[in-house]
């Protein structure tokens, strides 16, 4: 009889735990845990933003945090497993600014806003040379200056 019973009490425990477990995960602010950010950008990014937009004028469209696999194509790969690798490569990276052609949105040149050496990617830097894209690395430093962002983007740019 004790054995009957002690096994009634484990089975209620079990369904008590599952209705409660069920109950929590089934809450809106868990299922769909996301908010709006204020801006993508940072405040220093934002000002390089501003920047940009002067150096540039209106020869060119300013698109931000571009994810690399939305302009860049993975050529063939005879197997299966290195196209899934450098698929899922791209898939991670991200350009900070992308400087395109106002006709037809094509990339002229990435921008790469680095606070700090750790935050460089060597990734991206080995993307847009295999892909023959220019690339400018912008410190927190070089970035606060117009002068410094015009000339950087002067020495890649096109006419």
């Amino acid at each position: 009889m004790s054995w009957l019973a002690l096994t009634l009490v484990v089975f209620g425990c079990f369904v008590a735990v599952f209705y409660i477990k069920n109950r929590q995960m089934n809450h809106p602010a868990l299922q769909f845990p996301y908010r709006l950010k204020a801006s993508p950008l940072s405040a220093d990014e934002l000002a390089l933003y501003e920047l940009l937009g002067k150096a540039v004028g209106e020869r060119y469209r300013i698109l931000v945090k571009v994810r690399a696999a939305d302009v860049v194509d993975v050529t063939a790969v005879p197997r299966r497993a290195p196209w899934y690798h450098a698929v899922n490569r791209i898939g991670a990276g991200h350009f900070d600014f992308l400087l395109c052609r106002k006709d037809d949105l094509g990339v002229v040149c990435a921008i790469e806003y680095t606070a700090s050496p750790a935050e460089q990617e060597p990734f991206i830097e080995q993307l847009c040379q295999s892909i023959d894209l220019p690339l400018v690395r912008l410190s927190a430093e070089r970035a606060r200056s117009f002068s410094e962002v015009r000339n950087a983007l002067e020495a890649v740019l096109p006419g």
